[in-house]
């Protein structure tokens, strides 16, 4: 299961008497601004006694792994088996309802209840799954099973229950038969008492106990465990900024980009639309930037006490939201004073519900939703107002806006209040009492950030809109802006290492794109003047008259014509080709080296860089729709193990918004490439279609594959499916790129069979085996992702199959397999 990491400045600073005040300090401040409380964790034992009385006779076997390499954080597992008598009066209960596990085995884990084949004990196993944390002793020791873990310094201890009175009562005078600690990946600094038997892999054997042994095994952190128990512990400000700078990092870099443009821009509306963008995301940054601020300086207590961040929160929302309308107002919407007062009420209303939480005396009392509500309804809003004021900058707004906005929006408000619900549903149910997130506003937006980056590709597109109404052709601003878009629609780029927030893979993808477009980078062909239709006849009737031409050349050649016959019959066709290579520009004397059916190509369907763009997108919103339905069924469904499904990830705090940013990006990330690929058509390399994709695919691949290799090297949980989404975009924008081929060659209406003809038959006739190459290279991706699907790879689960592994080899040492 994936964990994101804990807030900043709820974690002891250290054993001291000060450090106490400041542990303290912190609780206060997380009771006072409500932030998510830590989970609580269950009993090591059952306090209630068995009802059926302890077994007159049993058995236990118990085992523990202790794995980081896989895992976010280190995770414990147990595995524990006890065997009781058929005749115990549990028995019956344990074969029935199962209501005697309890007297076994402590709460938690999924226990099951067998039989073997002699008949003679009923035996009950479970195993318990535990991540742990990296809390001194003071906070109490993690649990799994009969086992235990603290950490102290820079050393974990992992322990059997250290007495009898922690054990469930129904092992009182239990035979301990196997006692197994493993550990692969640590070299234990000690082991208490002296094991039985010592295994490869880092297995301690204890056998044939009459008591539990006081087992005890001291493990050194890793330096990742370390690390991140610093920056938990010690580092809350190195934390707090690093989590800042993984989030607001690249949208700083475009607002840098931004503020350029607008110092160099002569247009009004440019600049309008530029400061509209700019006010977004500050207001997307706002929440983070109001928290480190509070960090830093030393005030986020005080300012808790006079709930000065929530009425921030209000403000952030209700700022923009005003002036978009009071805009809106100003280009003539007819409904635009009702609007401006709807908002003015809304932000009154929010702050005067914001009083509620003044007057809850119980946690879970569900009138301190309502100020959450109402942000979510401001946060709607708000995005609604600044799409139609920034759409609206020049002229009506366009249909397609409006149409993306009749189902955004609603999808939004629906987003918005599905994370309040499902946030408080999870909180009441785990631990009784409203998260944060359900009834602060602030941290409700500090969560909902995470899901606003598709308000910052839509400005981008309005941008880009004015660039292509103004040029013809993609200049450095504009290829700049390009980029952005490529890395905010495509690749989202948050990550954690090492429970510091950073984005890698979207600083890697900002450098790799403009990277490569410089290193294939080649001269432009030069307009040819003509329209789309009219190019495409020439390309036709020039290709007619090549082969003419051929075929004159090889009668004269094997002696059917003499040299006058050729001359006469060859003049018409090579002065027909002449004029037609003038009348788009090329050489007549055909020394540039180029064609017609080269100019078409490199030039596109479309007159302008922009109208390439648009046709682009949508192709790629056709062709892209069955990877998207496949995405978002991975990411819904179950992985092959049947863990990390959506149910799963529902039922923790903070997967919903994880989900519903899986759910838009697979949605987003094929209009998006194919709007960039179509932008970026006459600068790409290659002189047929198919090739050009290659470029913002290995951009992507680049940028998902530098985030998968730190991963693995620092042994995090698995980055699954990057692979899958690489050649899910490599067959969409290949695609693509055939239909825009032939697109740019239809010199008639027709159907899909005769759009297709002459592009089959240029990519037939091309150099270098161009049909050839585009088979292979076909043929290897889907071969590629029949391979990983095959194999039950999962989308979006970050299961480790190694750990599951090291469990089976535990219950063969339970089972006594590995004997000596």
């Amino acid at each position: 299961m994936r964990r994101l990491t804990t807030d900043a400045g709820t974690k002891p600073i250290g054993p001291s008497a000060g450090a106490a005040l400041l542990r303290g300090a912190a609780l206060l401040i997380a009771a006072v601004l409500g932030l998510p409380a830590l989970s609580p964790r269950p009993a090591l034992a059952d306090d209630t006694s068995c009802g059926f009385g302890p077994p007159r006779s049993s058995w236990v076997e118990t085992s523990v792994v202790v794995a980081e390499r896989g895992h976010d954080t280190p995770v414990m597992t147990s595995t524990t088996r006890v065997g009781v008598p058929r005749d115990w009066p549990g028995a019956a209960a344990l074969l029935g309802d199962g209501s005697a596990v309890g007297c076994l085995l402590p709460p938690g884990g999924t226990p099951s209840v067998t039989v073997p084949a002699d008949g003679a004990d009923v035996v009950v196993q479970s195993t318990r799954e535990t991540p742990l944390e990296l809390y001194d002793t003071e906070w109490g020791a993690e649990s799994a099973g009969l086992w235990s873990s603290r950490t102290s310094g820079d050393t974990r201890f992992v322990a059997l229950l250290p007495s009898p009175a922690d054990l469930p009562p129904g092992l009182a005078g239990a035979r301990w038969r196997t006692v197994v600690v493993k550990t692969p990946e640590f070299r234990a600094r000690t082991v208490t008492p002296l094991p039985s038997e010592v295994l490869p892999g880092g297995t301690y054997v204890w056998r044939d106990g009459a008591a539990p042994p006081r087992v005890e095994v001291a493990l050194p952190l890793s330096a990742r465990s370390a690390f991140q128990r610093w920056s938990g512990l010690r580092g809350q400000d190195v934390l707090t900024v690093g989590t800042y700078l993984g989030f607001a990092l690249p949208y700083l870099l475009l607002a840098g980009l931004l503020v350029v443009l607008y110092r160099r821009s002569g247009d009004r509306d440019e600049r309008v639309l530029v400061r509209i963008t700019l006010g977004a995301l500050a207001m997307i940054t706002a929440t983070e930037a109001v928290l480190i601020v509070g960090v830093l300086t030393g005030t986020l207590f005080l300012a808790g006490l006079f709930q000065v961040p929530e009425t921030l929160a209000i403000l952030v929302v209700a700022a923009p939201l005003f002036l978009a309308v009071r805009g809106l107002a100003r280009t003539g919407l007819r409904w635009g004073l009702p609007m401006l007062a709807g908002a003015v009420l809304a932000a009154v209303g929010g702050l005067a519900l914001l009083a509620a939480r003044l007057f809850g005396d119980q946690p879970s009392d569900p009138l301190r939703v309502a100020p959450a509500v109402v942000t979510a309804l401001l946060l709607t809003g708000a995005a609604w107002a600044i799409a139609v004021r920034a759409a609206r900058v020049r002229g009506r707004t366009p249909r397609a806006v409006r149409a993306l906005l009749c189902w955004s929006v609603p999808g939004l408000a629906l987003l918005t209040l599905a994370y309040v619900t499902q946030t408080a549903v999870v909180g009441l149910r785990t631990s009784s009492f409203l998260p944060a997130a359900a009834t602060s506003p602030f941290f409700l937006l500090r969560s909902l950030a995470y899901l606003m980056w598709p308000l910052v590709v839509l400005l981008l597109l309005l941008l880009l809109r004015l660039h292509g109404r103004r040029t013809d052709s993609v200049g450095p601003s504009t290829l700049w802006l390009l980029v952005f878009l490529f890395v905010v629609g495509t690749i989202r780029w948050l990550n954690t290492y090492a429970g510091m927030p950073f984005p890698l893979a979207g600083l890697v993808g900002l450098g790799a794109l403009p990277l490569l477009l410089r290193l294939t980078r080649r001269a432009e062909v030069a307009d040819p003047g003509v329209s789309r239709r009219r190019l495409a006849m020439i390309v036709d009737e020039y290709r007619d008259l090549e082969q003419r031409e051929k075929g004159l050349r090889r009668r004269w050649a094997a002696g059917e014509l003499d040299d006058e016959e050729h001359t006469k019959e060859a003049g018409p066709v090579v002065g027909r080709i002449r004029r037609l290579r003038m009348e788009i520009g090329l050489d007549p004397d055909r020394e540039d080296g180029l064609s017609p059916l080269d100019v078409a190509l490199s030039r596109g369907p479309g007159v302008t860089w922009w109208a390439n763009a648009r046709l682009a997108a949508r192709y790629a919103s056709y062709v892209g729709a069955p990877a998207a339905v496949f995405l978002i069924w991975a990411t819904w469904s179950t992985d092959s193990r049947g863990h990390d499904g959506w149910l799963d990830r529902l039922g923790d705090p903070d997967g919903f918004y994880g989900l519903a940013g899986d759910l838009i990006g697979g949605l987003l990330i094929w209009p998006v490439a194919g709007f960039v690929l179509g932008a970026l058509w006459r600068r790409l390399p290659g002189r047929r279609g198919y090739l050009k994709g290659v470029v913002p695919v290995l951009a992507y691949a680049a940028a998902t594959g530098a985030h998968a290799v730190l991963n693995n090297v620092i042994g995090q949980a698995p980055v699954r499916g990057s692979l899958v989404r690489v050649l899910l975009l490599f067959l969409v924008l290949t695609v693509v790129a055939v239909l825009m081929d032939a697109r740019t060659l239809q010199t008639r209406p027709g159907g899909l069979a005769s759009r297709l003809t002459p592009v089959a038959v240029v990519y037939r006739l091309g150099t270098a085996g161009s049909g050839i190459a585009l088979i292979v290279a076909q043929a290897a991706a889907i071969l590629g992702l029949w391979s990983q699907l095959r194999n039950g790879i999962d989308i979006t689960s970050q299961v480790d199959t190694s750990a599951q592994a090291q469990v089976g080899a535990d219950a063969q040492v339970l089972l006594g397999r590995v004997d000596r």
